[in-house]
């Protein structure tokens, strides 16, 4: 799952510059307003290990600031160590990511233009500026009252001038190999397909469509394509000339069709309404970009046969709305990308420690507390700021039931299954802290029966854990009777939900991850529930504990899909395969693959034990990781760098055979594939499929979350549905044969599909291409990382706008000048800037 190594203590030195004392100075107030923050990193060397940066506060005022009586929040994902702070300043780790630097001197003054500069050093990396604090506020002491901070920026550039260049030169080289192939006609990639460009049918106004009954809703959803996305007006007909036929035709699987065009037309042909809307995604594809135009009076067909069906079943994404909330709205837009891709399952995740996203009838305190991030989060009433949510509270960051029906019913139509998550025992804090403000409103009120009828923690526990995200709250109670009670009335009303949408509920995750070491070690319920069971270890609690959700689920026939966890146990060296739960009927989602981390044959190794495994694989497909070691990039970086091309390499049923260095840049021993487990026949039979997946500690507005997603989603799409590769195939990679399919791949993606994604839903945001820059013979020449995009520059050091020259061929350099190259899309998102 998503994964962030967290220390208790990083050591942490602070210096002071500019400082003043005067007894006299000002009150705080508006602080807020009167200083500016800045977080800087030394630029040159390495930030892998341990590395130094600073927060520099500056006065930004007229007159002087009083350091008393206020203080400084902030989230930070790493860790800082409090024992070696200055002794003029208190610092304090709340919980999570929230910390707290307090003015331990009360004569303590920052003069007009005058900064601070508190030096910290963090165990572990900073891989890019997304690592630095977020989410800045002024608490002002003993009035509970807070306020965001205005002026804050965090450095996003530590490369020295040769160091760019270098950078700068690799890219180049890099991108310089997606012009060998031949561009895919189809994305994904058809099973099996054949064109004949020579000719083309010609789709003109008004379009007719013949359409079996069965298929209305998928013959609508593409005659509102055609009129939205290339103005040609299509209708409904029973004319056996229609210029589209789409068939019902017995004997194909599930998901299959068949398209044919030649000079009578175009012909689908599907079994299901399913295979009919992935042929009519296919339909789709064959449109150029160019031709995605309101002023078009027909479109052009090649003449083509293709039979096609996916290699997987499963075909997901799963998506955090829970740590960052995102609104219905911003899902509806993923769920149109999806199924243009045809990918069909929506992991949906929306519940975690930092946030309950999903109102649930009879339990208010659900959303009234756990949805409510606030620097006032004392009284109860709110959990704490997290991921850089700030100080003050946002209105409604939840989905109401009305909205999860309405997103239910969307996928549906468009053939996407939603997989709702309900975290348990870990990532459940948010509950837990919903679950004890109810508990103490209702104990007030003398209903002790009903304060304990959802309580999900046991008072008494002084079990000392630390989360992988830095909680020490956050794991519910197995021993409470309450705790199953509580998830058997959330499973219930979102059932109910469900059928209120017309689309039954057959699988619920119920989460299963990252429950820490020392957890449960020193709760007397516990105790109490270990006696009464014969249970001798602390470590058995745990398959009770997913043996007895599991159970739940049956009971109310749905099927236990979880993270891999659930068929693992600690049988006193660390998690290791459970077989004892194998043939429960448990879906798992395996992401655990960190090369050199011992567990990259964990999918195998689960799906060989008789689990059905859905192969989520973090260093692939985890869309939250940064894409390259520019510091200018966003995202996490725990799993190594994930671009595009990680992604698409994916094997998924010969995952090593292109595996050649472990995390930390070591090749790997000759034998590694050897000395790991493979998929056998009958894992293969247990191997449901691919899935990406995407948190969003980093990803706090939509913007930066589809850019986040795309384009690489549309890699995830491409490997879950093409058939096996022969690349894919074998004990040794062939690169050349690899990089062939990827260039086609990428031809595919940059000069058409990332131009639909500007024009679909009024323009999709995605990682823009960076800028590769090499000098050749006297001249700069350049070139992006997936083509078919202009590139802007300027030879003055200033920031390339729209105004600025478009690049057409190399330039000649002049060592005077400072030369910045961008590329930006027709909707004005902007590319990361490549200085030279």
């Amino acid at each position: 799952m998503s994964y962030q190594p967290y220390k208790k203590s990083i050591w942490l030195s602070t210096t002071m510059a500019l400082l003043t004392a005067n007894l006299f100075a000002q009150s705080p107030a508006n602080i807020e307003n009167k200083i500016s923050v800045r977080w800087e990193v030394p630029t040159g060397i390495s930030l892998k290990k341990n590395p130094t940066s600073k927060l520099i506060i500056k006065n930004t005022d007229s007159q002087q600031i009083a350091l008393k009586d206020w203080s400084l929040w902030f989230n930070f994902i790493r860790g800082i160590d409090a024992k070696s702070v200055d002794s003029r300043f208190k610092l304090s780790h709340r919980n999570g990511d929230l910390f707290q630097i307090e003015f331990a001197k009360n004569n303590l003054t920052l003069q007009p233009k005058d900064t601070i500069e508190i030096n910290f050093t963090t165990l572990g990396g900073l891989i890019n500026y997304t690592d630095g604090p977020i989410g800045l506020y002024v608490s002002y002491d003993g009035k509970d009252t807070y306020a965001d901070i205005k002026n804050y920026e965090a450095q996003r550039n530590t490369f020295t001038a040769e160091q760019r260049k270098a950078y700068l030169e690799q890219k180049f080289a890099s991108n310089e190999l997606l012009s060998k192939g031949s561009q895919q006609d189809i994305l994904p990639l058809p099973a099996q397909a054949s064109f004949d460009k020579t000719k083309s049918f010609k789709l003109t106004n008004t379009v007719s469509i013949n359409s079996d009954n069965d298929f209305n809703n998928e013959a609508g959803l593409f005659i509102q394509f055609l009129k939205e996305q290339t103005g040609i007006q299509a209708q409904k007909s029973t004319s056996k000339d229609a210029q589209i036929k789409i068939v019902k035709t017995a004997g194909f699987e599930d998901e299959a069709y068949t398209l044919n065009i030649d000079s009578k037309g175009i012909e689908i042909k599907a079994s299901t309404a399913t295979g009919a809307f992935y042929g009519l995604q296919s339909l789709k594809s064959l449109i150029p970009a160019a031709a995605w135009s309101t002023t078009n009076k027909s479109l052009n067909f090649p003449y083509a046969q293709v039979k096609d069906q996916p290699r997987f079943p499963y075909r997901g994404l799963m998506l955090d709305v829970a740590r960052n909330f995102h609104s219905k709205a911003e899902v509806l837009r993923i769920l149109d990308a999806m199924a243009q891709y045809k990918l069909n399952k929506f992991h949906f995740h929306f519940i975690d420690d930092e946030g309950w996203r999903l109102e649930i009838p009879g339990l208010p305190e659900l959303t009234e507390v756990g949805s409510v991030r606030s620097a006032n989060f004392k009284d109860g009433k709110a959990i704490q700021p997290a991921y850089g949510s700030g100080a003050v509270a946002k209105e409604k960051q939840y989905l109401s039931t009305q909205d999860y029906i309405e997103i239910l019913r969307y996928a549906a139509a468009r053939h996407i299954d939603v997989i709702p998550e309900i975290e348990t025992p870990g990532h459940a804090r948010a509950a837990i802290k919903s679950m004890e403000a109810r508990y103490n409103k209702l104990k007030k009120a003398g209903d002790l029966k009903g304060a304990e009828e959802y309580l999900l923690h046991d008072p008494e526990d002084l079990s000392v854990y630390n989360s992988a995200q830095n909680w020490n709250d956050n794991v519910l109670n197995p021993a409470l009777p309450s705790s199953y009670h509580f998830l058997s009335k959330v499973i219930d009303e979102v059932k109910k939900m469900h059928e209120q949408a017309g689309v039954p509920l057959k699988i619920i995750d119920l989460g299963g991850d990252e429950t820490p070491a020392g957890v449960w070690e020193k709760s007397p319920k516990i105790e109490a529930f270990m006696k009464e069971n014969n249970i001798t270890s602390v470590h058995d609690v745990w398959p009770y504990y997913i043996n007895r959700i599991n159970e739940l689920c049956h009971s109310k026939g749905l099927i236990m899909s979880g993270w891999e966890e659930m068929g693992m146990k600690n049988f006193g060296k660390g998690m290791d395969v459970n077989p004892a739960l194998a043939d429960h009927n448990i879906n798992l989602n395996v992401w655990n693959n960190l090369i050199g981390g011992g567990q990259e044959d964990l999918a195998y190794r689960l799906a060989n034990a008789g689990y059905k495994v859905v192969f989520t694989s973090a260093y692939n497909n985890y869309l939250d990781m940064t894409w390259d070691h520019n510091f200018a990039e966003p995202g996490h970086s725990w799993v190594g760098l994930v671009d595009i091309n990680k992604t698409y390499s994916f094997a998924p049923e010969n995952y090593f055979i292109n595996l050649f260095k472990d995390n930390s840049g070591n090749e790997l021993p000759k034998d590694f594939a050897k000395n790991k487990v493979h998929l056998t026949e009958k894992g293969k039979a247990n191997f449901l499929g691919v899935k990406a997946g995407l948190w969003s500690e980093k990803i706090n507005n939509d913007t930066r979350l589809e850019e986040m997603i795309f384009p690489r989603l549309l890699a995830v799409a491409d490997r879950g549905w093409a058939p096996e590769q022969s690349w894919e195939n074998g004990e040794n990679f062939d690169h050349q044969t690899y990089q062939k399919s990827y260039a086609g791949f990428m031809q595919k993606l940059g000069n058409d599909e990332l131009k639909k994604l500007d024009k679909l839903n009024k323009g999709y945001h995605y990682r823009v291409p960076a800028v590769g820059v090499k000098l050749i013979d006297g001249k700069l020449t350049a070139n992006t990382d997936y083509p078919g995009f202009k590139i802007y520059y300027s030879e003055d050091n200033t920031e390339p706008t729209l105004k600025s020259k478009e690049y057409k061929g190399a330039i000649p350099f002049n060592s005077k000048s400072t030369y910045k190259f961008r590329v930006i899309t027709p909707i004005g998102d902007l590319g990361i800037v490549s200085t030279y």
